[in-house]
């Protein structure tokens, strides 16, 4: 990408805007935040001064044939008075009516409901130009109806790509085409079955770049036929059936109220590509005629960091959502937390450390190059020497795949030597090594004695491991090798005695900075020590060129053994140390 985008655009979702007086349209006392959290939100992107901005729908929570929907969409106009007349409008289920959709819980699209949100908020689909890119905005509530409105609007939107196919197309919609996976079941939050696959193969036969939508409150991230789908958060309330995703208990409100997912977002599209910054508002919020005072908004281009995170949880697996109402109550919908991957684009990292098994899992495959074509790269790591099917996989995954970690279960390493003789290391990642320490490695103390297995090499080891790897790998596979440092060690000193050994050795090392003690019963909550480190770690970046650095752990692991805080905590939200990163 160059240095400087052509365009930069900001999108806002979700406001759910209610009128002055008041009204009963929701019962969730969060929601009578929503119109003060959309201020602040709109002065914040007024701050940035975008080229213009797109709201993906739901402006107004009261729903068309509510006698208060007029007041609230005047209300919602007023709000968005600051970002000035460049303003482009998505109409959402909230504005126009829901899809067609057996149990759903408000009225459909008509042509009276279509009407009214054109009085207020212009055409429910159109198209605009900027910088020669061509913008498409459609109205999702009528996907499935198969009335005229539909028909009328597909043939539109046929027209349209076909005649601006020699510029690059960008397309928003509320409701998004999928959540998960292309063909899943019909739900709540996405299209019905045909109307999907004919937009599906309508957008990829045009080579639309990328697919922006509002309406599920969460954020998702997917790629089908070469094209990017983003879901958005909200800047009102999350929606509370997504907080199942997350192995812990609910935010305020029973999800509803989870602060440190609000935000808005802004775009950059460069001569190639485009890169999303979603920049948090937590929640915060402004009064009728009050200016904002201070913004320091998370994640504004953040420069790339050097660290490589450990993704030890399940970062792409799928799971169903229990059926319970009012949108799910007769089926099961299946949903993934993105949000980690999210929080890795908002702190600039851009490498990720995972198990090669992944590469070839059906779920955690397609889901690396997912990532992958976004930027992130991968550090996978396999106990031993891969087969050749593996390796196989791996090099045909070279473009994104930085290195493959060989890890053995000791120091000494001649059992590897005729695997490694015969390695075919051409054409393929970088091979690292590294070890499983196991407390049996441990030098014994009368019965005193812990169950438990790390990643990296004690730096003790490091003059007979050197011995060993130069018998074994004659052929000099091997380019970097793993040390492990843990809570108790001297983090400065470690990492300048490892570039000094590198310097003197070919091996480049690795430092596994570990934010956990040796000891698997002790735990390490302490957010303000765990910022502390990391900074130190990256002040050492310059004076230290031979070292990379592996940061252990992403997400919290607040059970089972050897337990700490990472970057971002179990409900994916971020921590001091990944804020700090962010703002980097």
């Amino acid at each position: 990408m160059s240095s400087d985008p052509i365009v930069t655009f900001a999108i806002i979702t979700d406001t759910h805007i209610r009128p002055p007086s008041g009204d009963e349209s929701s019962p969730f006392p969060v929601n009578d935040l929503a119109n003060g959290r959309a201020r602040f939100a709109v002065a914040s992107i007024a701050g940035h001064r975008p080229d213009f901005t797109v709201h993906l729908g739901d402006m107004v929570h009261p729903l068309p044939h509510l006698p208060t929907y007029a007041e609230a969409a005047e209300e919602a106009l007023s709000i968005f008075e600051p970002l000035g007349d460049n303003v482009h409008y998505v109409p959402g289920n909230h504005d126009i009516g829901d899809k067609p959709m057996a149990g759903s819980p408000a009225g459909p699209v008509t042509e009276e409901t279509a009407g009214l949100y054109k009085r207020f908020f212009g055409q429910d689909c159109s198209s605009f130009e900027h910088a020669g890119i061509h913008f498409i905005i459609i109205n999702s509530s009528l996907a499935g109806t198969g009335n005229a409105l539909e028909k009328k609007q597909r043939k539109w939107l046929e027209r349209e790509l076909a005649e601006h196919e020699d510029k690059r197309l960008f397309l928003f919609s509320h409701y998004p085409p999928f959540i998960t996976s292309t063909d899943e079941p019909l739900h709540y939050d996405n299209y019905e079955a045909s109307s999907r696959t004919w937009l599906l193969d309508l957008l990829e036969k045009h080579q639309v770049e990328a697919v922006f939508c509002g309406h599920v409150h969460q954020f998702f991230y997917n790629r089908a036929g070469g094209v990017k789908f983003y879901c958005l958060p909200p800047t009102s309330f999350i929606r509370q059936d997504y907080s199942e995703l997350y192995a812990v208990e609910p935010a305020p409100e029973f999800g509803r109220n989870d602060t440190g997912k609000f935000s808005y977002a802004l775009v950059d599209v460069y001569d190639e590509g485009h890169r999303l910054r979603v920049i948090p508002t937590e929640g915060r919020t402004l009064d009728a005629g009050e200016g904002l005072a201070i913004d320091e908004p998370v994640a504004v281009r953040p420069s790339p960091t050097t660290i490589t995170a450990h993704l030890r949880h399940a970062w792409a697996r799928a799971v169903d959502l229990p059926y319970n109402g009012p949108m799910e109550e007769f089926g099961r919908k299946r949903a993934r937390d993105d949000y980690p991957l999210l929080r890795l684009w908002q702190m600039g990292i851009e490498r990720v450390r995972t198990p090669l098994s992944d590469l070839v899992d059906p779920e955690y495959g397609p889901r690396i190059r997912d990532w992958a074509a976004t930027g992130i790269r991968f550090c996978l790591f396999h106990p031993g020497v891969p087969s050749y099917e593996l390796w196989r996989e791996c090099k045909n995954s070279s473009g994104f795949i930085d290195a493959v970690e060989f890890v053995s279960g000791t120091s000494d390493l001649s059992d590897l030597a005729d695997e490694l003789a015969q390695f075919d290391s051409e054409d393929g990642p970088d091979v690292h090594i590294g070890k499983f320490h196991s407390s049996a490695h441990e030098a014994k103390s009368g019965s005193k004695f812990a169950h438990s297995v790390s990643p990296g090499f004690k730096w003790t080891e490091r003059e007979d491991l050197l011995a060993s790897l130069k018998a074994a790998d004659q052929n000099g596979v091997v380019k970097e090798i793993s040390f492990q440092i843990n809570l108790e060690d001297n983090l400065a000193a470690r990492l300048t005695e490892m570039n000094e050994w590198s310097d003197e050795t070919r091996y480049r090392t690795q430092a596994v900075i570990r934010l956990a003690t040796s000891n698997p019963a002790v735990s390490n909550f302490d957010d303000e020590a765990i910022d502390e480190r990391i900074q130190l770690a990256l002040q050492s970046v310059t004076s230290t060129p031979l070292v990379s650095l592996q940061l252990d752990v992403l997400s919290d692991v607040d059970r089972g053994y050897h337990p700490r805080y990472g970057l971002i905590d179990r409900r994916s939200n971020f921590r001091p140390a990944g804020r700090n990163l962010a703002r980097l």
